[in-house]
């Protein structure tokens, strides 16, 4: 998995350039045939001999001026989105020698060296941005093509005008308030639930909760083939101070109510997943890291109850869960 990362191109000189590039194109292209149609049509001079098909040719210099141009910027789109997909292929590459390179926790606790075994999750990614970049690939040959079937059936139909070209506005995006955070965090409760559904639209669109989201998922499914259910758990009272103080750093006896569930019978499976398992281990500790991230920011905008519906979440529940199997409360 690290190999196919490791081969992606590096920046190309041409990125962030597009649009300058596609510009001085259209421009030489536009003035070289305004030129050459000035020549042709007798603008600057006297027409050598009468022509007949007048309208004919005027739409055929116009496809010659259009077509070109569309191509140019066709071209341009997917090759912006090319280097996005890059982009994204490399954050990947960074995440995993992260991962590979292990971390330690601001409030000082050493957390054991982990490789990245997390297979499908990167394994599916990765294979989405191939699929992509394919794509974009074959788009500029598929152009093409239509642009000679085009030219093709302008003898026939010389009066079909060419179709615009246009971009599709930018939706608007809603705002990731605290209220939609805890809703996606807590994930849809059944089908119906179109709140949680948009909440979960609207979270995803963040990069950082977006990574969150997956991590959460990832561990949430990995509990549930042990038979541990979030729905099933029942916090006790975590007061928001010790949160705060946990999102801070502190760790031990003095932050023990976040993890305050009482469920010995799934901490013990968890401890006995861990210890055979590392694809599970791994992403324990990538959900746990995560969290801890999102939960430093979330405090200092969050009151006192926004941070105990932080805390009654499916994904602040596996977080307690997973913290007191950790030993970060010892």
């Amino acid at each position: 998995m690290v190999g196919r990362l490791e081969n992606i191109s590096p920046r190309s000189a041409l990125q962030g350039r597009e649009t300058l590039v596609a510009l001085i194109l259209t421009v030489v292209w536009v003035i070289m045939l305004l030129a050459y149609g000035a020549g042709f049509f007798g603008i600057l001079g006297d027409v050598s001999a009468p022509r007949d098909a007048v309208f004919l040719e005027v739409v055929f210099f116009l496809m010659a001026l259009v077509l070109p141009v569309a191509l140019i910027w066709i071209t341009t789109a997917v090759l912006r989105r090319s280097f996005q997909i890059q982009d994204e292929a490399r954050r990947l590459e960074k995440q995993l020698r992260e991962l590979q390179s292990g971390y330690r926790p601001q409030g000082g606790v050493s957390q054991p060296r982990i490789k990245d075994n997390r297979v499908e999750t990167l394994q599916t990614r990765v294979a989405e941005l191939e699929k992509q970049l394919k794509k974009m690939e074959t788009t500029v040959t598929s152009v093409r093509q239509m642009q000679v079937a085009m030219q093709a059936d302008a003898g026939e139909k010389p009066s079909q005008p060419p179709l615009p070209l246009e971009e599709t506005a930018p939706t608007e995006t809603p705002e990731l308030d605290i209220q939609t955070l805890v809703k996606a965090l807590d994930f849809p409760r059944d089908e119906k639930d179109n709140t949680g559904f948009r909440a979960l639209r609207i979270a995803r669109q963040n990069p950082d909760i977006e990574e969150l989201l997956r991590a959460a998922e990832d561990v949430l499914n990995l509990l549930s083939q042990e038979g541990i259910y979030m729905d099933d758990l029942r916090p006790g009272a975590s007061p928001a101070r010790e949160w705060r103080l946990f999102a801070e750093g502190t760790r031990g006896p003095d932050v023990a109510n976040v993890g305050a569930i009482d469920a010995p019978e799934a901490l013990e499976r968890i401890t006995e997943r861990k210890r055979s398992d590392q694809i599970f281990r791994d992403a324990s500790l990538f959900f746990l890291r995560r969290f801890d991230i999102m939960l430093k920011q979330f405090v200092e905008a969050a009151n006192d109850a926004e941070i105990q519906l932080l805390a009654d979440t499916r994904t602040g529940r596996a977080f307690m869960l997973l913290a007191r199997s950790s030993g970060m409360f010892d």
